[in-house]
């Protein structure tokens, strides 16, 4: 399972590798991490890292993917941003995963419709592609004025997450 987790201004790519009961193995970004992880009672966790002994509370805020992170020295929040989290980010806004270059899925889906082709002049928030993914259709736009550089995706196609779809100039 790959999770994204800003933390103010910072993305982490955290992956657990295995999990047997209480013992995890997490790759944060490229460093590997074994932890004994307990949740000793409601949102209070007991993690052992290195023979060392931390006390970690999580509070959920605005939904389940928001957290105020306390330990003994410091607070932080952070939220869990996985592929629905990412596929509503999209759906919600209507904008594209990543209003760069490259226009993105961030979930597994189906192409419904490609509204460009190689060469055509776009202009930002204009719709691109159609992808259907759990039951609804988003519609990914530009989020720039550009030319498609390349379409990468057709009708009917499936795609993978994130996946690239379009490549703007």
């Amino acid at each position: 399972m790959e999770i994204e987790l800003p933390k103010q201004e910072r993305t982490a790519q955290v992956e657990i590798l295995e999990n047997e009961g209480s013992h995890y193995v997490f790759k944060i970004d490229d460093k590997t991490f074994e932890i004994d992880l307990v949740e000793v009672s409601k949102g209070i966790y007991s993690l052992l890292h290195d023979g060392k002994s931390y006390n970690v509370e999580a509070i959920p805020t605005k939904g389940i993917t928001k957290y105020t992170v306390n330990t003994f020295f410091q607070s932080f929040d952070l939220e869990i941003i996985d592929a629905q989290t990412k596929y509503l980010r999209s759906r919600n806004t209507g904008a594209t995963a990543d209003s760069g270059n490259m226009i993105r899925v961030p979930m597994p889906g189906k192409v419904m419709e490609v509204f460009v082709n190689d060469g055509d002049t776009v202009t930002a928030g204009q719709t691109l592609v159609i992808v259907s993914a759990m039951k609804m259709e988003s519609e990914y736009k530009s989020g720039r004025d550009g030319l498609v550089k390349k379409v990468m995706v057709k009708p009917g196609e499936t795609v993978d997450s994130d996946q690239i779809m379009i490549v703007l100039e």
